[in-house]
């Protein structure tokens, strides 16, 4: 027999006697006072929402002559604010990386000297995720036979304030969605 079944024979019984702990139980849960709601906390999404694009000139066009035929034209690049200081070798910082995470690292078999064949191959990674809004890349174990390119999603353009220096890496760069194809 179903539990369900045996409750809706034995309940009414048990709530006609006339002092019964049963019915003291279920009085009790019956008529308890609904305790008030629990008050929401902050989240991401009440907070002001990251931007999802920004306008800006095709990467392709940033570098005239540099793109080997490898067009990035939905995207355009972004440098840290220090890049007048020579980075060569910088990431995205924890905090905002965290915060803005959608997926990767991809990893991709393609070393710095394939440049710009990476940034390229990762535009596609980010186009076929609806919710990346920017694309981070760059090559780890430089020099080496097992030398990669990590390709990192974000739902967020990138902000030049969010990049740190590094060592030990060559970073390829990060690129912003373009809202609208800029000429």
């Amino acid at each position: 027999m179903k539990l369900t079944t045996l409750l809706a024979l034995l309940l009414p019984a048990a709530l006609a006697a006339p002092s019964n702990p049963l019915k003291n139980i279920l009085n009790e849960v019956m008529h308890r006072r609904i305790p008030s709601p629990i008050q929401a906390s902050p989240t991401r999404a009440a907070t002001a929402a990251p931007a999802a694009c920004t306008n800006g000139l095709p990467a392709s066009k940033q570098h005239p002559g540099g793109g080997g035929g490898y067009s990035i034209t939905n995207y355009t690049q972004v440098t840290p604010a220090a890049a007048g200081e020579g980075w060569t070798s910088y990431a995205v910082a924890g905090g905002w990386y965290g915060d803005h995470f959608v997926s990767g690292p991809h990893v991709m078999g393609y070393t710095h000297k394939t440049e710009p064949y990476g940034p390229f191959k990762c535009q596609y990674t980010c186009n076929a995720d609806a919710s990346c809004s920017a694309y981070f890349v760059w090559y780890e174990n430089v020099g080496t036979e097992d030398e990669h390119l990590n390709c990192v999603l974000f739902d967020a353009v990138i902000p030049a304030s969010a990049f740190v220096e590094t060592n030990g890496t060559i970073t390829s760069g990060a690129y912003d969605k373009i809202c609208e194809r800029s000429s």
